[in-house]
């Protein structure tokens, strides 16, 4: 299984946060497994699911990489999938989220997690907002709002490793209007069955990374 260089820092991520990217890419909002899903069948995920992602991190990244390429192409090139970069980028045109054709993936990927958690606060006033230039801040926002999307795809609620009272802070500042329209932005545009999948497991991806950048930058 050749590697993608952008997901190798899978097998370093908290296990909860593994487990709910795994869920996002196999079960839908009924607790009900995804026909189009190869990962649960594997021995992998027999063997360890639910209390050893780091060791299924590889497949994890595959099956993510099935889920955002083209079949056809995927076929053609005999089972080799995009590459994340592409899926990234492919998410963020979906998303109407501008990057550069010279941006990396963490930096769509930071594009991407910024122009959520903005739509998502949009109502929010000035002093609430000084959030988003605070990095601490910021990082406690882009949790909230990751845990609130997988939550709303699972169908259960989702509490990502790290969150805090700030969290709680967001969920109320937000209100029912910051939320309805992150709801309305995710029944719109996850409307595909390929992006229902691939947009909420991308932004989970994102967030991860966010994470761990932000914990070592903090580490020095």
């Amino acid at each position: 299984m050749k590697q993608d260089k952008d997901l190798m820092f899978l097998a370093s991520c908290q296990n909860d946060d593994l487990r709910t990217l795994c869920d996002i890419l196999t079960y839908n909002n009924k607790g009900e497994v995804r026909l189009s899903e190869q990962l649960t069948d594997t021995d992998a995920y027999l063997n360890c699911y639910p209390d050893k992602m780091n060791l299924m991190a590889a497949e994890l990244a595959e099956e993510l990489r099935k889920f955002g390429s083209n079949t056809v192409r995927t076929i053609c090139r005999k089972g080799e999938a995009d590459s994340y970069e592409t899926i990234v980028r492919r998410v963020c045109k979906r998303m109407g989220v501008k990057v550069n054709d010279c941006d990396d993936t963490p930096a769509m990927e930071r594009e991407l997690l910024t122009t959520i958690c903005e739509q998502t606060t949009s109502k929010l006033s000035d002093e609430e907002l000084a959030i988003r230039r605070n990095t601490y801040l910021l990082t406690e926002m882009i949790y909230y709002v990751t845990s609130r999307i997988a939550s709303m795809l699972l169908g259960r609620w989702i509490g990502m490793m790290g969150m805090s009272a700030v969290s709680r802070y967001l969920g109320m500042a937000a209100g029912p209007i910051g939320w309805a329209l992150l709801a309305g932005w995710t029944l719109s545009d996850i409307a595909s069955p390929a992006y229902r999948v691939m947009i909420p497991a991308v932004i989970m991806v994102a967030s991860m990374r966010f994470r761990q950048t932000a914990s070592l930058t903090q580490k020095y």
